[in-house]
């Protein structure tokens, strides 16, 4: 059978694609230009065919029942769909929507726990999760629930997860890759602008002076840019009616679409997520722009320099010695502090990626998921002397391990 060229493939109820025998049956639910933007990476050599069935597998898990949700973690849930005129962008932006740049609704999950529907009107926190996934896998509950009810526990707060685009999906009018950022943009801004508000049973019991956006992985990078773009347009009044964001976590942070530092060197390979693994989720993202000037700080955030920080939020960053990511999120760490944020950072010694997941029993897992509880509660002024004191007891044995052939934990603080 003779092969047609990208640009006649097409999907109808049934469909037609001349590539379909031998290609990829799973791909006929996909849109015509995200299965040619598929199509291209492959026949360039930019992805491997059993890296696109993966992560298309990764991207269709099915969405859990309400039931399960509330049997395995005590959690209600809400889902809602955002239109995209809801957006506080500017009027410019809202012409880019009628004109199908951008093209979807955006999705996003609320989890919370009973009591939050008895709280007062506007007072319980938010955190707006931004889940990884190599900027090409996942989904918003990946990682989201479990921890959902980890902080259910120790916060009364409302939990978002954002339903963002994955590459690679751009649109035939756009070649941009700030989709995704700006679809965490969208959903940030319509959340914000619910909480506190009666017109919604969950959101209005929110309070929304005290947001904090967390992100882990490729959702770090995406936090990351999320909150430049807030910031910067707070800055040029085209969002005028947004207030501060309250904090920033960036776990193990994707940040830098050049992958051109040491530790990208020298975590090139290896049985953990490496150097090569994220240059593949870079490609799918970015195409032939990767490498080059014309890729926007709100596409890859550590091209950002600290006027671009500027206003961002108290931020916690993390990340292991022993994976890719280490070198760009101390880089961003000094860019934000040359920017005067109040920021903290620490480097785990022996982390490869995920390793708080992973190996969540670990010490190292073990007293960086303290850290991060720690300093969420300073931040939300909650006192919880059993984190405190499970705290000092494994960080005295972590202290005590053996030394030998291995280095001691990096912290920095503003």
């Amino acid at each position: 059978m003779a092969m047609a060229s990208p640009d006649q493939i097409t999907y109808l109820d049934v469909p037609l694609n001349p590539y379909i025998a031998e290609y990829d049956l799973g791909l006929q639910s996909y849109s015509e230009c995200e299965t040619r933007r598929w199509y291209n990476l492959e026949k360039n050599h930019t992805i491997k065919r059993a890296d696109w069935h993966s992560q298309r597998k990764r991207r269709n898990i099915k969405t859990p029942t309400d039931e399960y949700v509330w049997h395995e973690y005590g959690l209600l849930r809400d889902t809602r769909q955002i239109p995209r005129d809801a957006s506080c962008r500017s009027p410019d932006y809202r012409k880019l929507v009628n004109d199908k740049v951008i093209t979807e609704d955006v999705g996003v999950v609320i989890a919370y726990e009973r009591r939050a529907q008895e709280a007062e009107l506007g007072t319980l926190p938010c955190i707006f999760y931004i889940h990884g996934g190599n900027r090409y896998g996942g989904t918003p509950y990946s990682g989201f629930l479990e921890r959902a009810k980890e902080w259910a526990t120790r916060f009364e707060a409302i939990f978002v997860s954002v339903n963002y685009r994955l590459s690679p999906n751009e649109s035939d009018e756009s070649s941009t890759g700030e989709e995704p950022t700006n679809d965490c943009f969208d959903a940030l801004a319509w959340v914000y602008c619910r909480l506190g508000v009666d017109e919604d049973d969950i959101l209005k019991h929110g309070d929304r002076t005290k947001i904090i956006v967390f992100g882990t992985s490729a959702g770090g990078g995406l936090a990351a840019s999320t909150v430049m773009k807030w910031c910067q347009e707070r800055r040029e009044g085209s969002a005028s009616t947004l207030g501060d964001l309250y904090g920033l976590v960036l776990e193990a942070p994707q940040l830098d679409d050049r992958c051109n530092t040491p530790s990208h060197d020298k975590f090139k390979n290896g049985n953990m997520f490496t150097s090569r693994d994220a240059e593949q989720g870079w490609n799918a993202s970015l195409g032939a722009r990767r490498r080059t000037e014309h890729v926007s700080i709100f596409e890859a955030p550590a091209r950002a320099t600290d006027a671009d920080v500027k206003g961002f939020p108290p931020t916690y960053v993390e990340v292991g010695t022993a994976e890719p990511f280490r070198d760009e999120a101390e880089n961003f760490y000094n860019t934000l502090h040359k920017a005067n944020v109040d920021v903290e950072m620490n480097v785990w010694s022996g982390g490869f990626h995920g390793f708080f997941t992973a190996e969540p029993n670990a010490l190292v897992s073990r007293l960086c998921n303290l850290t991060k509880l720690r300093w969420l509660c300073r931040r939300l002024g909650v006192q919880d002397k059993g984190i405190d004191d499970e705290y000092e007891e494994v960080k005295e044995a972590y202290d005590a391990r053996p030394k030998e052939g291995s280095q001691s934990l990096v912290a920095r603080g503003s």
